[in-house]
């Protein structure tokens, strides 16, 4: 109890001293585990993260073509459309050499809009007989294919989502935008024209209504709104999206199609892998086989990942020289304090406990606890406050993405902050340590003047 209480006054004897210190070990401690809590998970995006995705693949006009692809001319557009056929070589190739994969395809091709059907306008619009319509039509062989959507990811607001296997089905999904400005609700029926033969038409029930949930994530050309698409068909709200074999029984997949036409469907076919190293095989099988001229092999998927991981990599890039800066800067800091708090101004207090007959041990003891009541607790204040609150600094300045503490994280900064803690006791202790008795018995210096004004008192 001695120990306690002389230790208690010390601390708050030189309270400036102690606040400092405390603020100190509190600021080191959280910004520490936050710190290195963002760093790992950097580096697990890129590591075991990145490794565990099950990426897709797919054949894309390269920058270059698909600014060449003009959505108001079809010979320099549906020309380059690949077919099956394309496909069929990389598949080959890769069952060869037992590389796994599933796919899955989309077809799309532009449908005209009719009296009581209309189009979102877009800025500067073309004859339908130029650009086969004003509306996108897709259709998604399966699930997959509606997940690995291009336009963007979207969820139903109203009604339900597609059939796929019922080749009656005549069910299709408008945007939320488009029903509102046709005063359209589920259930209702809407016809739209063919891109080539205007006296054919195809009507369609609303299954659903659908709004976007993710972005745009492919090279062509369309857009997100109407305030940035020339043509209607550009704007992705005026996508009409149905089950391939909807599509295919109404006759919009034909055998063959007019060659250089909008009825010739641009279709994209989508390879899923179980992890990135068989993508990556895919890949180099895939290239070797040769691309068609004026395309390339992308992952959608891996790319959208990427993304997702791009604001937790600027906020590493300034976290890294941030958590050096902190960790050395506090700790030295640390040391400062705990130098100017022991080992000046102290002197006639060691003396006077020395002569009151406290012992060197136990007037150590003493220090080492005061070093203890303000390093310790703050410490550990900081790592509980910095372990919860860094989920909400990754939520806040990485994007959303998760920023979790890990138990490795946690148990590394628990043994350093006990070793930086008992070496500050330490430095503590030697203060009384290393204090020398002749001290207690030096003589005392006067000058003349001080000798006098004694003398007379």
């Amino acid at each position: 109890m001695f120990v306690l209480t002389n230790a208690w006054r010390a601390v708050t004897r030189s309270w400036v001293i102690s606040a400092l210190t405390v603020v100190v070990a509190l600021l080191v401690s959280f910004g520490t585990i936050a710190s290195l809590a963002i760093l790992q998970e950097q580096s697990d995006a890129h590591g075991t993260d990145y490794n565990a995705q099950t990426p897709n693949a797919v054949l894309r006009p390269t920058a270059k073509t698909a600014a060449a692809m003009k959505a108001d001319d079809a010979k320099s557009t549906a020309s380059k459309y690949l077919k099956f056929t394309d496909y069929n070589p990389y598949a080959i190739a890769a069952q060869e050499k037992s590389v796994s994969f599933t796919y899955t395809f989309t077809e799309t091709l532009p449908v005209r809009q009719g009296d009581t059907f209309k189009a979102i306008p877009g800025s500067a619009d073309e004859s339908a007989d130029k650009t086969g319509g004003e509306f996108q039509l897709r259709s998604f062989y399966d699930a997959k294919a509606a997940k690995a959507n291009d336009y963007g990811t979207y969820r139903i607001v109203d009604g339900k989502g597609l059939v796929f296997t019922d080749t009656k089905a005549t069910g299709a999904l408008i945007s939320k935008s488009v029903a509102e400005k046709n005063g359209l609700k589920v259930g209702d029926t809407f016809k739209v024209g063919d891109p080539t033969d205007t006296k054919k038409t195809y009507e369609f029930k609303v299954r659903g209504i659908y709004e976007y949930t993710g972005d745009v994530t492919s090279t062509n050309g369309t857009t997100s709104d109407a305030s940035t698409a020339k043509l209607a068909k550009e704007n992705r709200e005026n996508v009409i999206y149905t089950a391939y074999a909807t599509a295919y029984t109404f006759g919009l997949d034909p055998d063959s199609p007019k060659a250089d036409s909008w009825s010739v469907p641009d279709l994209n076919v989508i390879f899923d892998f179980t992890d990135v190293d068989t993508y990556n095989q895919f890949v180099r099988l895939a290239t070797k086989a040769k691309l068609p001229d004026g395309y390339e092999i992308t992952s959608p998927s891996l790319a959208a990942y990427e993304k997702s991981i791009e604001p937790l990599d600027a906020l590493a890039a300034k976290v890294r020289p941030a958590t050096w800066a902190l960790a050395i800067g506090g700790i030295v800091l640390l040391l400062v304090l705990t130098a100017a708090r022991t080992w000046f101004g102290r002197t006639d207090e060691i003396g006077m406990a020395f002569v009151s007959g406290v012992s060197k041990g136990r007037l150590g003891w003493q220090f080492m606890v005061e070093t203890f009541m303000i390093t310790v607790v703050p410490i550990a204040i900081g790592l509980l406050a910095g372990g919860f609150g860094v989920k909400s600094i990754g939520a806040a300045l990485a994007g959303g993405h998760a920023t979790p503490v890990t138990s490795t994280i946690v148990w590394t900064l628990v043994w350093d902050s006990l070793g930086v803690t008992i070496v500050l006791a330490i430095i503590a202790m030697l203060r009384v340590a290393t204090f020398n008795y002749a001290k207690l018995f030096a003589p005392v210096a006067y000058d003349d003047a001080t000798y006098a004004t004694e003398v007379k008192a």
